[in-house]
């Protein structure tokens, strides 16, 4: 969705995508370092015509902190929330962090089991940012996070996609959001899909490219080149190595032991969710 909006021609989204901001420490607490730090720093690409800015940062759902510094900084922000089961949602999460090297253990299920030990701060991957990305079981409270972002945004500044309809009417859809953001529509009719299950093919050479050697990191390091050029250049490299190491994989189905855990886990979740949004879901379940 974020791809298809920032296609629109008033609408800028940030570089990157994710900044992640308002849940950082060092977020700013005043509007006027905002423009500085925010603003200049992830929509200095942004036309003049591009007067609606967007993020994707999904970790704004998951902290109450974030959501009140966002609406201290700006009281009309309005939010779009995607929704998915969160028995798929869990497992395309979990390939999405063994992909960033967020994760190191491949198989799902083993994942989910070391929850407990990597609370106590055992077995963290030393690629890893931050462990609480690894409680799969938080990560999948859907029902109680939409609560508390309805809580403190208003209902009226939230607009919930479900997955379902997403992937069934992605014309419609997209021009539900248009009309909750105050974006004329612009006539696209087109929605290829932008992401499948992706892997890579070698583990050094992703940590290469995630996590480059500071000696390429610009502006920082003594050695780093200099030059908006060089940067590009290196920035190029680094996204060609990136394509030629992703390849697509299918996701492996979860065995019937398995999706009855997450089932039991999270059917309480799901039915919150479907009274938050006056809505069944309850073959999310049933499946």
């Amino acid at each position: 969705m974020s791809r298809y909006l920032n296609k629109h021609p008033h609408i800028c989204f940030a570089r990157p995508k994710e900044p992640h901001f308002f849940t950082s420490p060092l977020a700013a607490s005043d509007i006027l370092n905002l423009q500085r730090d925010y603003i200049e720093r992830f929509y200095g690409h942004c036309r003049q015509n591009k007067h609606i800015l967007g993020e994707g940062s999904v970790s704004y759902l998951y902290s109450k902190d974030a959501l009140e510094h966002i609406l201290r900084i700006n009281p009309n922000a309005r939010f779009i929330v995607m929704l998915r089961s969160p028995m798929a949602m869990l497992q395309s999460y979990h390939a999405r962090l063994l992909y960033i090297l967020q994760e190191n253990v491949g198989d799902f299920r083993q994942a989910w089991q070391l929850q407990s030990l990597r609370a106590q701060g055992r077995r963290i991957p030393s690629t890893c940012s931050d462990p609480r990305h690894l409680q799969y079981a938080e990560i999948g409270r859907l029902g109680s996070y939409l609560e508390q972002l309805f809580n403190l945004a208003g209902r009226q500044r939230c607009h919930v996609i479900v997955f379902d309809d997403f992937i069934s009417d992605p014309a419609a859809t997209y021009r539900r959001v248009l009309r909750f953001i105050g974006a004329e529509d612009d006539g696209r009719s087109v929605f290829p899909p932008v992401r499948s299950n992706r892997r890579y093919r070698s583990r050094w050479l992703q940590r290469l490219v995630k996590r480059p050697p500071a000696l390429f990191v610009g502006g920082v390091y003594p050695h780093a080149p200099k030059s908006e050029r060089k940067r590009s250049l290196l920035k190029r490299a680094q996204k060609r190595l990136q394509h030629w190491n992703t390849i697509n994989a299918p996701q492996p189905k979860l065995d019937s032991r398995m999706r009855q855990e997450l089932t039991q886990t999270f059917r309480s979740e799901i039915m919150k969710l479907s009274e938050l949004l006056k809505r069944d879901l309850s073959h999310w379940v049933d499946d």
